[in-house]
């Protein structure tokens, strides 16, 4: 039997050097991200989000044994040229026998265009990266190289119209980082989006958490206060977060997650897609049913605006990827065959280029054929539209 087509559902582009330079208006280049060195001669982004400068050493680690890995010291001249470079990732993909990947944008550097509070520079910021995307990293051969487009944090006018231009630009999907609205929870403000998403066709992702212009900014705030020591690795608590930070990966996500599914969202939209990004999936058979628990339990008293348990709506609206997750995998009908898509996160430390093939074969040979086929590449290809 042929080997099935691989999509990898989430990946990622180190921003080249000269991509503000490029693609930002000049008036706004002074408060772009800066490139600098690292404590150890390594490249850094230094950005608003507060801390020191964000290396790039462990988000270019493509083909990198787990031993050498290094936080800092990595250049550019070092890093795989496919981390930035469109034409090189898909010699890479071809490498990683990769059909197609799924483009995210480096949320780190998105969150300092979508925290500031210069409305002009947060638009100009977003569509800097969006035109970078499409016009240049993509441009290759964007049936492959599939971009995202990141939707800005100005409010619901705002959101609609970048949804609809970036469809208009030929997009598979879109990306939010916030509420559509603006707001710090979910409301029926954000409606007016989900409508345009469903008007156009469009996949609505989630990249693993919701963050609103306001919390980045109060980030900000108390980062400067508190002199945020994010990269200090003498800190036995950075080093814990950066090394097993996956708990803050589920909690995150399932409170957005249960956010969608009660607040009636999928019965006014019923043919909404939502993708949820790097979450893993092993995880959510247990909280499905704990969610239908409390549906069931709930319903009589609690004037839930639903017509079905929450199940139901994941199991017709949502999906999600995973990196490696052989729980994921033995659960796979509890969490829905159609609803989980394998991911390698490249060109970030958690890859396996370019032995996916192999990763794959190892976690999912002894499945059947066709779904292993949904799940490395089918929902993926089913749910961006790649065959349209």
């Amino acid at each position: 039997m042929a080997e099935p087509r691989i999509v990898d559902a989430d990946c990622h582009i180190l921003e080249p050097p000269d991509i503000w330079e490029n693609w930002l208006p000049s008036k706004h280049r002074d408060k772009a991200p800066k490139l600098v060195k690292d404590h150890e001669g390594g490249d850094a982004w230094l950005t608003a989000v507060g801390g020191a400068a964000d290396p790039i050493g462990l988000v270019s680690t493509p083909g990198m044994p787990y031993d050498q890995f290094r936080w800092f010291g990595v250049t550019y001249e070092e890093a795989r040229r496919g981390c930035y470079n469109g034409e090189a990732r898909l010699t890479d993909m071809d490498i990683d026998g990769v059909a197609a990947e799924i483009l995210f944008p480096p949320q780190r550097t998105m969150s300092h265009f979508l925290g500031d509070e210069d409305d002009d520079f947060v638009l100009a910021g977003v569509e800097a990266y969006n035109s970078f995307l499409f016009e240049e990293f993509c441009a290759p051969d964007p049936t492959r190289l599939v971009g995202l487009a990141q939707i800005p944090s100005l409010g619901i006018d705002v959101a609609v119209d970048g949804l609809r231009k970036a469809k208009a630009r030929g997009a598979k999907g879109v990306i939010i980082s916030n509420w559509p609205s603006g707001s710090e929870s979910i409301s029926r403000d954000d409606d007016p989006f989900w409508a345009a998403a469903v008007d156009e066709g469009v996949p609505v992702s989630i990249h693993i958490n919701i963050i609103s212009r306001r919390q980045r900014m109060r980030g900000r705030q108390a980062a400067a206060k508190a002199g945020n020591q994010l990269y200090d690795m003498s800190s036995e608590a950075t080093r814990a977060k950066a090394i097993g930070g996956m708990s803050h990966v589920f909690s995150m996500a399932a409170g957005n997650i249960t956010s969608m599914l009660f607040t009636g969202v999928f019965d006014r939209f019923p043919e909404l897609t939502v993708a949820w990004i790097e979450t893993g999936v092993g995880w959510l058979p247990h909280f499905i049913d704990c969610l239908d628990d409390r549906y069931w339990r709930n319903r009589a008293w609690g004037d839930l605006p639903i017509e079905q348990p929450p199940s139901f709506y994941w199991y017709r609206n949502n999906a999600a990827s995973f990196i490696t997750d052989r729980s994921g995998i033995a659960l796979r009908h509890q969490v829905g065959v159609d609803n989980i898509m394998w991911s390698s996160d490249y060109p970030h430390h958690g890859n396996d280029w370019p032995y996916s093939r192999k990763v794959i074969e190892e976690t999912m040979n002894a499945i059947p054929a066709d779904e292993k086929a949904k799940i490395v590449g089918g929902n993926a290809s089913r749910i961006w539209h790649l065959d349209d």
